[in-house]
């Protein structure tokens, strides 16, 4: 049974995921609360931010009720149903609260619904997320985020920076031009979340996209020239399940940081499976072909402004540091069978 003193909320885009998905996760809420007498509420967005809006005014008039008094607050779950953007969105809701209800009053859960699922791929299978009553007596785990500040060139033409938070992975190049595709497939007839990642993939290829890039570590030692892609991952996946970035744990206070070097299409047809499944580091083939190294700072200066995939979201930028922040977000693990 769920701790009937946790208030669950169920933030829920009513425009995510197939309508089938959506009735699967609204009688799973009915069932998993209803019998078991867990308060709760469901909420639907209205707008692209607005999840992370309700958490945050959630949160405060709890607060505000409670005499600013963390010690009073019960704890509060929101179980966002969505996707790695959703994470995203999630996260940085998350590090703008308080600091004393970071600590242990609000946590952090998600009903995959979206097209890649791939931060929750550190903890278990997306049949173990959508089984909301394993989620509602499921644990809260501190994990790692990666703070960056982003200069980019904004409307009017002047370089602005700002301060946000990843849950899972940067993508560079090859990497992120694919999830530019796949945005562009999203919503066409039969293409089923799987099919748009391949189809991506195939349209990528044909270009083969390399980007300029200077890599700068927090030691000194800087990496620079073309590359075919370069990632810096919190978690081990992208691409809707691409176990890139295998040597990657989202609790270690560490970055990994993999660039690849330039190659043609054959070199990449050749190496992509091994790549999709985590076996091309540390092996010869890997260590020809991909630079890898753990730091806790990178920064990444792109020849010109070009395109950032950020937990599967796009972005523009012309420079990006990061910074590993250990055990910043706290966040719901299902129970297991």
């Amino acid at each position: 049974m769920a701790d009937p003193s946790v208030k669950c909320y169920f933030v829920v885009n009513p425009n995510a995921g197939t309508r089938r998905e959506q009735e699967k996760i609204s009688a799973g809420i009915v069932s998993a609360c209803g019998g078991g007498g867990v308060d709760h509420q469901v909420y639907s967005t209205v707008r692209a931010g607005d999840g992370g809006d309700f958490m945050l005014r959630t949160v405060k008039a709890k607060f505000d009720e409670c005499g600013g008094d963390a010690e009073r607050m019960p704890e509060m779950r929101f179980y966002f149903a969505g996707g790695d953007g959703t994470v995203l969105e999630s996260a940085n809701a998350f590090m703008k609260l308080p600091e004393e209800l970071r600590g242990g009053k609000v946590a952090v859960g998600i009903i995959p619904v979206g097209t890649g699922n791939d931060f929750l791929r550190n903890f278990g299978t997306e049949k173990d997320f959508l089984d909301i009553s394993r989620q509602l007596k499921g644990s809260q785990t501190l994990v790692d985020l990666l703070e960056y500040d982003r200069t980019y060139t904004a409307g009017d033409g002047s370089e602005e920076t700002v301060k946000s938070y990843c849950a899972n992975m940067f993508n560079i190049g090859f990497d992120c031009q694919t999830v530019v595709k796949v945005n562009e497939l999203r919503g066409r007839p039969y293409m089923t979340k799987k099919t748009a990642y391949s189809v991506g993939v195939a349209l990528t290829l044909v270009k083969l996209p390399h980007t300029e890039l200077k890599v700068t570590f927090d030691d000194g030692e800087v990496k620079e020239g073309r590359f075919l892609l370069s990632l810096a991952a919190n978690g081990a996946y992208c691409g809707g399940g691409f176990y890139a970035a295998s040597e990657a744990s989202p609790d270690d206070g560490l970055i990994d940081v993999i660039i690849a070097k330039p190659m043609g299409r054959l070199k990449f047809v050749s190496m992509v499976g091994s790549y999709k499944k985590g076996k091309l580091l540390g092996t010869p083939k890997g260590d020809k072909l991909l630079y890898f190294r753990k730091c806790r700072s990178v920064i990444f200066t792109p020849k010109e402004e070009t395109d950032l995939c950020v937990d599967g979201e796009i972005e523009r930028f012309r420079e990006i540091r990061v910074t590993a922040l250990p055990e910043a977000f706290r966040f719901i693990v299902p129970e297991k069978d």
